[in-house]
Protein backbone atom coordinates (compact mmCIF):
# COMPACT_ATOMS: atom_id res chain seq x y z
CA UNK A 1 0.00 0.00 0.00
CA UNK A 2 1.35 3.45 -0.96
CA UNK A 3 0.55 6.31 1.41
CA UNK A 4 1.33 9.93 0.47
CA UNK A 5 1.18 13.04 2.64
CA UNK A 6 1.64 15.67 -0.07
CA UNK A 7 1.82 18.94 1.86
CA UNK A 8 3.36 18.77 5.34
CA UNK A 9 4.77 22.28 4.96
CA UNK A 10 4.82 22.76 8.75
CA UNK A 11 7.09 19.68 9.02
CA UNK A 12 4.77 18.50 11.77
CA UNK A 13 4.72 14.83 10.82
CA UNK A 14 8.38 13.91 10.45
CA UNK A 15 8.81 11.19 13.06
CA UNK A 16 5.13 11.32 14.04
CA UNK A 17 4.05 8.16 15.90
CA UNK A 18 0.76 8.30 14.00
CA UNK A 19 2.55 8.22 10.64
CA UNK A 20 4.75 5.39 11.91
CA UNK A 21 1.62 3.26 12.27
CA UNK A 22 1.19 3.43 8.51
CA UNK A 23 4.69 2.06 7.89
CA UNK A 24 3.44 -1.32 9.09
CA UNK A 25 1.03 -1.35 6.16
CA UNK A 26 3.16 -0.09 3.28
CA UNK A 27 5.36 2.71 1.95
CA UNK A 28 4.86 6.21 3.32
CA UNK A 29 6.04 9.38 1.58
CA UNK A 30 5.86 12.72 3.42
CA UNK A 31 6.51 15.84 1.31
CA UNK A 32 7.50 18.94 3.28
CA UNK A 33 8.17 21.38 0.41
CA UNK A 34 5.61 22.70 -2.08
CA UNK A 35 5.89 21.19 -5.57
CA UNK A 36 7.57 23.37 -8.18
CA UNK A 37 4.70 22.93 -10.62
CA UNK A 38 1.66 20.84 -11.49
CA UNK A 39 3.77 18.14 -13.12
CA UNK A 40 5.78 17.59 -9.95
CA UNK A 41 2.61 17.47 -7.87
CA UNK A 42 1.09 14.77 -10.10
CA UNK A 43 4.37 12.85 -9.99
CA UNK A 44 4.19 12.85 -6.19
CA UNK A 45 0.54 11.81 -6.10
CA UNK A 46 0.42 9.26 -8.93
CA UNK A 47 1.69 6.23 -6.92
CA UNK A 48 -0.67 6.92 -4.02
CA UNK A 49 -3.41 4.54 -3.03
CA UNK A 50 -4.11 6.58 0.11
CA UNK A 51 -3.54 10.34 0.30
CA UNK A 52 -3.62 12.29 3.55
CA UNK A 53 -3.80 16.00 2.63
CA UNK A 54 -3.30 18.75 5.19
CA UNK A 55 -6.52 20.74 4.95
CA UNK A 56 -7.08 22.43 1.57
CA UNK A 57 -3.44 22.95 0.64
CA UNK A 58 -3.71 20.47 -2.22
CA UNK A 59 -7.03 20.73 -4.09
CA UNK A 60 -8.23 17.52 -5.69
CA UNK A 61 -9.96 18.76 -8.80
CA UNK A 62 -11.65 16.49 -11.32
CA UNK A 63 -8.69 16.94 -13.64
CA UNK A 64 -6.21 15.87 -10.98
CA UNK A 65 -8.28 12.92 -9.80
CA UNK A 66 -8.42 11.55 -13.33
CA UNK A 67 -4.60 11.44 -13.36
CA UNK A 68 -4.37 9.30 -10.22
CA UNK A 69 -5.26 5.76 -11.34
CA UNK A 70 -4.32 4.00 -8.08
CA UNK A 71 -6.05 6.32 -5.61
CA UNK A 72 -8.59 4.60 -3.35
CA UNK A 73 -8.86 6.88 -0.32
CA UNK A 74 -8.46 10.58 0.45
CA UNK A 75 -8.21 10.80 4.23
CA UNK A 76 -8.65 14.55 4.61
CA UNK A 77 -7.46 16.29 7.76
CA UNK A 78 -10.01 18.74 9.14
CA UNK A 79 -13.72 18.86 8.43
CA UNK A 80 -14.01 20.81 5.18
CA UNK A 81 -13.77 18.99 1.86
CA UNK A 82 -14.60 21.89 -0.47
CA UNK A 83 -11.19 21.42 -2.13
CA UNK A 84 -12.19 17.94 -3.35
CA UNK A 85 -14.41 17.28 -6.34
CA UNK A 86 -16.64 14.82 -4.51
CA UNK A 87 -18.70 13.97 -7.58
CA UNK A 88 -15.63 12.86 -9.52
CA UNK A 89 -14.21 11.07 -6.48
CA UNK A 90 -17.43 9.11 -6.06
CA UNK A 91 -17.59 8.27 -9.76
CA UNK A 92 -13.99 7.05 -9.56
CA UNK A 93 -14.87 4.95 -6.47
CA UNK A 94 -12.52 7.01 -4.28
CA UNK A 95 -13.62 7.14 -0.66
CA UNK A 96 -13.25 10.53 1.05
CA UNK A 97 -13.07 10.82 4.84
CA UNK A 98 -12.51 13.73 7.23
CA UNK A 99 -11.57 14.35 10.87
CA UNK A 100 -14.52 16.14 12.50
CA UNK A 101 -14.02 18.13 15.69
CA UNK A 102 -10.24 18.15 15.63
CA UNK A 103 -9.60 21.88 15.08
CA UNK A 104 -12.30 23.26 17.37
CA UNK A 105 -10.23 24.34 20.39
CA UNK A 106 -7.66 26.17 18.26
CA UNK A 107 -10.23 28.11 16.22
CA UNK A 108 -12.17 29.10 19.34
CA UNK A 109 -9.03 30.43 21.02
CA UNK A 110 -8.01 32.46 17.98
CA UNK A 111 -11.54 33.88 17.74
CA UNK A 112 -11.26 35.32 21.24
CA UNK A 113 -7.65 36.35 20.63
CA UNK A 114 -8.83 38.50 17.71
CA UNK A 115 -11.72 39.92 19.71
CA UNK A 116 -9.46 40.92 22.61
CA UNK A 117 -6.77 42.30 20.29
CA UNK A 118 -9.37 44.53 18.66
CA UNK A 119 -11.24 45.84 21.68
CA UNK A 120 -8.05 46.43 23.71
CA UNK A 121 -6.18 47.82 20.66
CA UNK A 122 -3.23 45.53 21.29
CA UNK A 123 -1.57 45.79 17.84
CA UNK A 124 -1.49 49.61 18.04
CA UNK A 125 -0.19 49.56 21.61
CA UNK A 126 2.55 47.06 20.74
CA UNK A 127 3.60 49.05 17.67
CA UNK A 128 3.77 52.38 19.49
CA UNK A 129 5.76 50.97 22.40
CA UNK A 130 8.32 49.59 19.93
CA UNK A 131 8.52 53.10 18.42
CA UNK A 132 9.50 54.54 21.79
CA UNK A 133 6.11 55.88 22.84
CA UNK A 134 3.93 55.02 25.84
CA UNK A 135 0.39 54.86 24.38
CA UNK A 136 -2.67 55.69 26.46
CA UNK A 137 -5.37 54.03 24.35
CA UNK A 138 -8.57 53.27 26.23
CA UNK A 139 -9.94 49.86 25.32
CA UNK A 140 -13.23 48.13 26.03
CA UNK A 141 -14.20 44.85 27.68
CA UNK A 142 -15.93 41.76 26.35
CA UNK A 143 -17.97 41.51 29.52
CA UNK A 144 -21.46 42.89 29.05
CA UNK A 145 -21.20 42.97 25.25
CA UNK A 146 -23.39 41.07 22.81
CA UNK A 147 -21.77 38.43 20.61
CA UNK A 148 -23.59 37.30 17.49
CA UNK A 149 -22.53 33.85 16.25
CA UNK A 150 -23.28 32.89 12.66
CA UNK A 151 -23.32 29.10 12.72
CA UNK A 152 -23.86 27.21 15.98
CA UNK A 153 -22.16 24.00 14.93
CA UNK A 154 -19.20 22.23 16.49
CA UNK A 155 -17.05 25.37 16.64
CA UNK A 156 -19.76 28.01 17.01
CA UNK A 157 -21.22 26.21 20.03
CA UNK A 158 -17.78 26.17 21.70
CA UNK A 159 -17.50 29.91 21.04
CA UNK A 160 -20.91 30.42 22.65
CA UNK A 161 -19.94 28.43 25.73
CA UNK A 162 -16.70 30.40 26.15
CA UNK A 163 -18.41 33.75 25.58
CA UNK A 164 -20.77 33.17 28.46
CA UNK A 165 -17.74 32.73 30.74
CA UNK A 166 -16.58 36.17 29.61
CA UNK A 167 -19.94 37.56 30.71
CA UNK A 168 -21.23 38.17 27.20
CA UNK A 169 -24.79 37.98 25.97
CA UNK A 170 -24.85 35.53 23.06
CA UNK A 171 -27.11 35.62 20.00
CA UNK A 172 -26.96 32.92 17.34
CA UNK A 173 -28.22 32.14 13.87
CA UNK A 174 -27.68 28.82 12.12
CA UNK A 175 -29.35 27.24 9.10
CA UNK A 176 -30.93 24.48 11.19
CA UNK A 177 -30.82 25.98 14.68
CA UNK A 178 -33.44 24.43 16.98
CA UNK A 179 -34.82 25.88 20.18
CA UNK A 180 -33.38 22.91 22.12
CA UNK A 181 -29.85 23.48 20.79
CA UNK A 182 -30.04 27.21 21.47
CA UNK A 183 -31.18 26.49 25.03
CA UNK A 184 -28.41 23.89 25.48
CA UNK A 185 -25.74 26.51 24.75
CA UNK A 186 -27.43 29.43 26.48
CA UNK A 187 -27.93 31.53 23.36
CA UNK A 188 -30.80 33.62 22.06
CA UNK A 189 -31.74 32.57 18.50
CA UNK A 190 -32.32 35.48 16.15
CA UNK A 191 -32.96 36.03 12.46
CA UNK A 192 -29.68 36.88 10.75
CA UNK A 193 -30.61 40.52 10.11
CA UNK A 194 -31.50 41.05 13.78
CA UNK A 195 -28.26 39.39 14.90
CA UNK A 196 -26.22 41.71 12.66
CA UNK A 197 -28.03 44.79 13.99
CA UNK A 198 -27.90 43.95 17.70
CA UNK A 199 -24.41 42.48 18.18
CA UNK A 200 -21.28 44.25 19.39
CA UNK A 201 -19.14 41.42 18.00
CA UNK A 202 -20.09 39.15 15.10
CA UNK A 203 -18.21 35.90 14.52
CA UNK A 204 -18.62 33.60 11.50
CA UNK A 205 -18.59 29.82 12.05
CA UNK A 206 -20.67 28.27 9.25
CA UNK A 207 -19.06 25.87 6.80
CA UNK A 208 -18.20 27.00 3.30
CA UNK A 209 -20.85 25.44 1.07
CA UNK A 210 -22.73 26.59 -2.03
CA UNK A 211 -25.62 27.53 0.26
CA UNK A 212 -23.42 29.75 2.46
CA UNK A 213 -21.46 31.51 -0.28
CA UNK A 214 -22.08 35.24 0.08
CA UNK A 215 -24.28 34.63 3.12
CA UNK A 216 -23.14 37.85 4.83
CA UNK A 217 -24.29 40.35 2.23
CA UNK A 218 -23.70 44.05 1.78
CA UNK A 219 -27.18 44.77 3.14
CA UNK A 220 -26.46 42.76 6.29
CA UNK A 221 -23.13 44.52 6.85
CA UNK A 222 -24.93 47.86 6.61
CA UNK A 223 -27.05 46.82 9.62
CA UNK A 224 -24.03 46.58 11.93
CA UNK A 225 -23.57 49.04 14.80
CA UNK A 226 -20.92 51.75 14.27
CA UNK A 227 -18.96 50.35 17.24
CA UNK A 228 -19.22 46.69 16.22
CA UNK A 229 -16.39 44.33 15.35
CA UNK A 230 -16.52 41.57 12.71
CA UNK A 231 -14.55 38.32 13.13
CA UNK A 232 -14.07 35.72 10.39
CA UNK A 233 -12.10 32.56 11.10
CA UNK A 234 -14.28 30.43 8.78
CA UNK A 235 -13.98 31.17 5.05
CA UNK A 236 -13.80 34.39 3.04
CA UNK A 237 -16.40 33.25 0.51
CA UNK A 238 -19.12 33.41 3.18
CA UNK A 239 -18.81 37.21 3.35
CA UNK A 240 -19.10 39.97 0.75
CA UNK A 241 -15.46 40.96 1.15
CA UNK A 242 -15.77 44.16 -0.89
CA UNK A 243 -18.67 45.37 1.26
CA UNK A 244 -16.78 44.55 4.47
CA UNK A 245 -13.68 46.40 3.27
CA UNK A 246 -15.75 49.44 2.31
CA UNK A 247 -17.46 49.53 5.73
CA UNK A 248 -14.11 49.31 7.50
CA UNK A 249 -12.29 51.82 5.31
CA UNK A 250 -15.14 54.32 5.73
CA UNK A 251 -15.21 53.82 9.50
CA UNK A 252 -18.84 52.68 9.45
CA UNK A 253 -17.91 49.81 11.78
CA UNK A 254 -15.18 49.75 14.42
CA UNK A 255 -12.94 46.96 13.16
CA UNK A 256 -12.44 43.38 12.06
CA UNK A 257 -10.30 40.37 12.87
CA UNK A 258 -9.70 38.32 9.73
CA UNK A 259 -7.97 34.97 9.38
CA UNK A 260 -9.29 34.14 5.90
CA UNK A 261 -9.25 36.01 2.60
CA UNK A 262 -10.50 35.64 -0.96
CA UNK A 263 -6.87 35.68 -2.09
CA UNK A 264 -4.39 33.63 -0.07
CA UNK A 265 -1.60 34.32 0.57
CA UNK A 266 -2.18 38.07 0.51
CA UNK A 267 0.31 39.80 -1.81
CA UNK A 268 2.47 42.65 -0.55
CA UNK A 269 0.59 45.94 -0.48
CA UNK A 270 -2.85 44.31 -0.48
CA UNK A 271 -5.71 46.61 0.46
CA UNK A 272 -6.30 44.84 3.79
CA UNK A 273 -2.82 45.80 4.95
CA UNK A 274 -3.67 49.49 4.71
CA UNK A 275 -6.50 49.44 7.25
CA UNK A 276 -5.48 50.35 10.82
CA UNK A 277 -8.70 48.97 12.33
CA UNK A 278 -8.14 45.40 11.14
CA UNK A 279 -6.14 42.59 12.76
CA UNK A 280 -4.90 40.11 10.15
CA UNK A 281 -3.70 36.53 10.62
CA UNK A 282 -2.53 34.15 7.91
CA UNK A 283 -5.21 31.43 8.01
CA UNK A 284 -3.80 30.27 11.34
CA UNK A 285 -7.08 29.48 13.08
CA UNK A 286 -6.50 25.75 13.07
CA UNK A 287 -2.69 25.64 13.10
CA UNK A 288 -1.46 24.49 16.50
CA UNK A 289 0.75 21.56 17.39
CA UNK A 290 -2.17 19.99 19.19
CA UNK A 291 -4.54 20.33 16.24
CA UNK A 292 -2.00 18.91 13.81
CA UNK A 293 -1.49 15.95 16.12
CA UNK A 294 -5.24 15.34 16.36
CA UNK A 295 -5.56 15.67 12.59
CA UNK A 296 -3.07 12.91 11.91
CA UNK A 297 -4.29 10.65 14.70
CA UNK A 298 -7.83 10.57 13.26
CA UNK A 299 -6.71 10.58 9.61
CA UNK A 300 -4.57 7.51 10.24
CA UNK A 301 -7.42 5.80 12.10
CA UNK A 302 -9.63 6.55 9.08
CA UNK A 303 -7.06 5.02 6.75
CA UNK A 304 -6.63 1.89 8.86
CA UNK A 305 -10.39 1.46 9.22
CA UNK A 306 -10.71 1.72 5.43
CA UNK A 307 -8.03 -0.92 4.92
CA UNK A 308 -9.86 -3.15 7.39
CA UNK A 309 -13.03 -2.86 5.32
CA UNK A 310 -14.99 -0.75 7.81
CA UNK A 311 -14.59 2.87 6.67
CA UNK A 312 -15.58 5.65 9.09
CA UNK A 313 -16.09 9.43 8.81
CA UNK A 314 -17.00 9.03 5.14
CA UNK A 315 -18.24 12.23 3.50
CA UNK A 316 -19.31 10.64 0.18
CA UNK A 317 -21.27 7.60 1.44
CA UNK A 318 -22.70 6.91 -2.01
CA UNK A 319 -19.31 5.50 -2.94
CA UNK A 320 -19.90 2.59 -0.54
CA UNK A 321 -23.07 1.41 -2.24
Amino acid sequence: MNFVIPDDYDKAYLGSPHVERLVLHGKVQVHTDPPRDEAELIERLRPAEVVIPIRERTPFTAERLLKLPHLRLISMTGTGVASIDLKTATTRRIVVTNTPGTSGPAVVELTFGLMIALCRRLPAIDREIREGRWPQHVGSELSGKALGIIGLGAIGSRVADAARHFGMEVFAWSPRLTADRARQHGVTPLPLADLMARSDFISVHVRSLPATKGLVTRDLIRLMKPGAFFINTARAAIVDEDALWEALSAGRIAGAGLDVFAEEPLPAGHRWAGLPNVVLTSHRGWVTRETLDRFMAVAVENALAFLAGRPVNVVNPDVLQ
